[in-house]
């Protein structure tokens, strides 16, 4: 038997790091404006999941989301936040695609992460996310 040696192949982030805090959050809630702050106080870069067609006072109106999330990541979390498994396929794809649209326009660049509401998705809906980009 031969044995055959492979090179270590060593992936970096940024800066030659080679691990990486990732910070995630859901719904885009009011209490993301201090989160928001102590976090560009300390530079540290979180991924902010928001939902467009959820307004009420509980959330960061959209017209704040540009300036607040500014230098952080802007994701898909579905319009309206449906438990995603239980909806039609062809909502779902509506809930997503709408829901990018409308964040890609708030945040001025292409939008391409997505949280599952709820933590819910089925092998179908994996399957048709990379067709919604």
């Amino acid at each position: 038997m031969i044995a055959t040696r492979l090179k270590n192949i060593y992936t970096c982030f940024p800066g030659g790091k080679h691990k990486v805090l990732t910070m995630s959050y859901d719904d885009g809630r009011t209490w993301d404006r201090k989160l928001v702050e102590l976090f560009n106080s300390y530079k540290i870069k979180g991924t902010f999941h928001l939902n467009s067609g959820l307004t009420d006072g509980e959330r960061v109106p959209q017209n704040e989301w540009a300036d607040l999330y500014l230098g952080h990541e802007i994701s898909c979390h579905t319009v309206l936040h449906p438990t995603i498994e239980r909806c039609p396929v062809e909502q779902v794809a509506l809930q997503v695609l709408e829901d990018r649209r409308n964040l890609e326009r708030s945040a001025g660049y292409p939008v391409r992460g997505l949280s599952y509401p709820n933590g819910s998705y089925s092998k179908e809906i994996l399957s048709l996310l990379p067709g919604l980009g």
